[in-house]
């Protein structure tokens, strides 16, 4: 990316800088969350992005019931690769900080990342729903990484290196809470559920009969 940034009286101007944005949908974060985002990496042909984040997340309805959802996602060399509970699954463990791990696999690829930072991180602000906009995260852009993907086996073993790549330049967080200890979860779809997902549905029209049971910010 090209372009340039104000900040405290000072502009700072970029080219074929490393960039990243994205648009966040929903009213709040989820209770509690991780977050791993890099795209600068040593030991690739070809340009390489990864995406992979976690939560602890609200079920819409009357009731406060909570479950844990995951994704692993990685672009590299023009393919998308991705991990989601239903296509497979996805788990981690993860430390109140300094450290980040998530395995998953697919129906065809097999996906490792290990993240770890020194860096004491930055409290930013986060959108919540008991306070709003309030200093709820800490992130660092200064994490290492390790991501490794891998063709899957007939027996599902690990086969054929797909990727091996490093950095020194992850961007790594962790928000919400509690957070008193490592968090190890694991999080796929049930068979039924899986028909279910990536079938057209109008959603406005079903929470228009509904408008009580609508998530904030849909």
């Amino acid at each position: 990316m090209a372009g340039w940034i104000e900040w405290d009286g000072k502009r700072f101007e970029f080219q074929n800088a490393p960039s990243y944005s994205e648009k966040n949908w929903g009213g709040a974060f989820p209770r509690k969350w991780f977050w791993v985002q890099c795209n600068v990496f040593e030991g690739a042909s070809g340009e390489v992005a990864l995406t992979a984040a976690g939560g602890l997340r609200q079920i819409p309805g009357v009731t406060e019931t909570y479950e844990n959802a995951a994704l692993v996602g990685v672009h590299y060399d023009g393919k998308f690769y991705e991990f989601v509970p239903w296509n497979g699954f996805v788990e981690w463990e993860i430390n109140t900080w300094g450290f980040w791990y998530m395995t998953a696999e697919n129906n065809s690829h097999k996906v490792e990342l290990e993240a770890t930072t020194e860096d004491p991180g930055t409290t930013l602000r986060a959108p919540t729903a008991e306070a709003g906009l309030a200093p709820a995260c800490k992130d660092t852009c200064f994490g290492r990484l390790r991501l490794q993907i891998w063709e899957k086996r007939y027996d599902g073993s690990k086969g054929k290196v797909v990727l091996d790549v490093t950095s020194n330049m992850a961007a790594l967080e962790v928000g919400g809470g509690p957070w008193f200890s490592t968090w190890k979860g694991r999080t796929n779809t049930p068979e039924l559920l899986n028909r279910v997902v990536g079938a057209p549905i109008d959603v406005e029209s079903i929470f228009s009969l509904a408008p009580i049971f609508k998530p904030p910010g849909l």
